[in-house]
């Protein structure tokens, strides 16, 4: 029974496809994060307006409770969503109480002139 070469190209295109496969669905689903919130905030804006619809025109009033429960819960996460990402928007840049990248270079190199 022959042995396959393991550097063969025949090889090389189901990896190369598996990982463009990985790329497109972490594509999709960084564009799913980015827009989370808004989504949440129209699902409980759509449980909402079923609620109200169960409640006033459909006179069903376990489905308004489930719908009503439902929407209050997409907004007070759309609004958890919303704060948290308020809050790591602001956590990247430079404070001034932390020392300048540079300043570690600075002190070494009068530490070496005065060794001398």
């Amino acid at each position: 029974m022959p042995e396959k070469d393991p550097s063969s190209s025949s090889n090389a295109t189901p990896s190369t496809a598996k990982i463009e496969g990985v790329i497109i669905m972490l594509t999709v689903l960084i564009r799913i994060g980015k827009y989370l919130p808004w989504i949440v905030l129209a699902f409980a804006a759509v449980s909402m307006i079923l609620a109200v619809l169960c409640f006033i025109w459909w006179n069903n009033m376990l489905g308004g409770i489930i719908n009503l429960v439902l929407a209050i819960a997409g907004f007070f996460f759309f609004s958890q969503l919303f704060k948290r990402r308020k809050i790591h928007r602001y956590n990247y840049g430079y404070r001034r109480r932390d020392l300048p990248r540079d300043a570690e270079t600075i002190d070494e190199s009068k530490v070496r002139a005065e060794a001398r």
